[in-house]
């Protein structure tokens, strides 16, 4: 029988967790994603020990294996590999076991690597389901089961790429976080009953917020037009070195959810994150003779209106001064090395005690070095000094939802500015950059702090007061090619840019250039860079040694003749280039050495 026919004849099992189970069975395995083949026992032996426990839906091992994913491990090459190992593995255990089952291809979001909401990567997103599920049924999959979605216009990309490339029953299930009270059960109901409408074999929700969770969703679903799934995780997983600890959550406690479940209207139940055969095995014993019923009236029929809270715009003076049209100077630092912050902040009082300064720009680990984190120095500025502040942030070092977590911490200490960046790949391991974290790139980094703005994180959960940061980003007239850095500055600006500081020159020549291809006036004001070399062994390194910097022949050779004077000369440069900057941008960033910072003072 195929899904259709088991789901009106009896409740159907489907399996429980794979992740959770590879991570108990060989916790020492750093790549459980690749598990179907570097472990390809383990995750037959899985496959068989669910069969054994009464499974008839097999999940396989290829949640995390679309192309996307795949390149965070450099395996996206073996993308086709996997895939269809994956599926031959679930068919031989159907063989070995003599068991009537379904294969199940499974494929995973891709919302936490790509935005859905930049155009360009829902094409990509769409390419990447579609070549997953045109593998999984290739190889032999009997259905498929687009599992533990968390944005519902994600899952609608991926059941439009799939059925594009085949006419397999499709099973989608949506993720809900499982958040504190007051629970948003009635909303996350209104989700499912949206994707009811959608072109699928059965709905419904996996993992996330856990059994009790779910049969509070339960409760409040309308009447649905597809079969209802549900395949609830048994709480948190926990990886520790050499070790996996999983959910106290017992079999009895499960197959206890599975009655209530199927009491309201589910007609295939399964378990997810921290459960195992021996789950499965209660929830088929549970279920066992059960047959689908009509499902109750909901206990609440009143779905609250979503009202998005009203978008909160920049408020720090820097955004101030570039909204009224003033000319504003920046001072870029580079954070400690260590923990003493004494020089910098003995800089930081007179700067403000000057009067000329409107704003501290601080880098985030500059060429990759470890320093001081930004945000915390440009908090310990703001509080000793009262100077507005500019600190970088960049994907390199932290996840999204750690960034994320860090500019809540952040915006209560009264940052109100930010510069997104790239950030210059590390050089640790064999290759540079090969350790970075990079979950997201720089255009969905900068939507993701725009959208804070109104009110909600990256996965659109609430986050309260709005943090309405002042984004910043980077722009490269020296770019190789300026058509692409054009395109990219614009890109930035959609995702939520509001200013930009350029990448360092020494001449407007090239500033002049990229300025031409916006007729003159860039959409946004822009910051340009004002550095004072120091020595015309400085100047050599920059330009040779330091990628995306050049430093012109002439001023490399004016420099290399003053001599014991290159210190004056840069002087003389850098003050030439801030008088004539007003002409040219909205602000300029004087670059200050690091062991004297505010000797930038003297350029004023």
């Amino acid at each position: 029988m195929d899904i259709a026919q088991r789901l009106a004849d009896h409740v159907v099992v489907a399996d429980g967790a794979m992740g959770s189970e590879l991570l108990a069975r060989i916790p020492e395995a750093p790549r459980i994603d690749l598990a179907a083949i570097e472990h390809p026992q383990e995750v037959l032996q899985i496959h068989l020990d669910y069969l054994a426990a009464g499974a008839e839906v097999l999940q396989t091992a290829t949640f995390a294996t679309s192309r996307p994913r795949l390149r965070r491990l450099h395996a996206d090459a073996q993308t086709e590999v996997l895939n269809a190992a994956a599926v031959k593995l679930a068919r031989d255990a159907r063989d070995i076991a003599g068991v009537d089952c379904l294969v199940a291809g499974s494929i995973g979001p891709i919302a936490g690597l790509l935005d859905p909401d930049e155009p360009e990567n829902r094409s990509t997103m769409a390419a990447a389901f579609a070549e997953q599920a045109a593998i999984l049924a290739g190889r032999g999959a009997d259905l498929l089961v687009l599992e533990s979605f968390f944005r519902l216009d994600e899952l609608r990309i991926a059941l439009g790429a799939v059925r594009e490339i085949t006419a397999l029953p499709v099973i989608a299930l949506l993720t809900f976080p499982a958040e504190r009270a007051p629970h948003p059960w009635e909303s996350y109901a209104a989700k499912i009953a949206e994707l009811d409408a959608e072109d699928v074999t059965v709905v419904g929700l996996s993992c996330a917020p856990g059994p009790l969770g779910t049969l509070e969703i339960l409760q409040r679903l309308p009447r649905l037009a597809h079969p209802l799934a549900v395949e609830p995780n048994a709480g948190m997983v926990v990886q520790r070195p050499g070790r996996a600890l999983l959910s106290p959550a017992t079999p009895s406690y499960l197959a206890s959810f599975a009655r209530e479940a199927v009491a309201l209207g589910a007609q295939l139940v399964g378990s997810c994150c921290g459960t195992g055969p021996e789950h499965t095995r209660a929830i088929a014993k549970a279920v066992k003779g059960a047959r689908p019923e009509s499902r109750p009236a909901p206990t609440s029929v009143r779905v609250p209106v979503s009202r998005p809270v009203p978008r909160r715009e920049p408020e720090s003076s820097l955004a101030t001064k570039l909204a009224s049209g003033d000319f504003v100077r920046v001072v870029q630092i580079d954070p400690p090395k260590g923990a003493n912050t004494g020089r910098i902040m003995d800089a930081a009082r007179r700067m403000a005690a000057d009067g000329r300064i409107d704003a501290v720009d601080i880098n985030s680990n500059p060429l990759a070095r470890l320093r001081m984190d930004s945000l915390w120095l440009a908090a310990e500025i703001m509080r000793e000094t009262g100077l507005d502040t500019i600190p970088h942030i960049t994907p390199r070092d932290a996840s999204l939802m750690g960034l994320q977590a860090q500019l809540l911490g952040a915006w209560r200490a009264g940052i109100r500015n930010l510069l997104a960046i790239t950030g210059d790949p590390s050089l640790l391991g064999d290759y540079p950059g090969q350790l970075d974290v990079n979950q997201v790139d720089i255009f969905e980094l900068i939507r993701a702090v725009s959208r804070m703005a109104e009110g909600a994180d990256w996965t659109g959960n609430p986050i309260g007061d709005p943090p309405a940061f002042h984004v910043g980003v980077a722009v490269n007239p020296n770019a190789e090619h300026l058509d692409g850095e054009v395109d990219r500055f614009k890109r930035k600006i959609a995702a939520g840019a509001r200013f930009a500081m350029s990448q360092v020159f020494f001449e407007w020549a090239p500033w002049e250039r990229f300025l031409e291809l916006f007729g003159g006036t860039p959409p946004v004001p822009c910051l340009v860079p004002v550095w004072p070399l120091t020595s015309a062994k400085l100047a050599k390194r920059l330009h040779y040694e330091v990628p995306g910097i050049v430093v012109p022949r002439e001023l490399r050779r004016h420099l290399e003749a003053a001599g014991p004077r290159a210190a004056e000369a840069g002087r003389e440069h850098a003050v030439r280039m801030l008088a004539e900057a007003p002409a040219r941008a909205q602000g300029a960033y004087l670059i200050a050495p690091f062991k004297n910072p505010d000797a930038v003072l003297d350029i004023l």
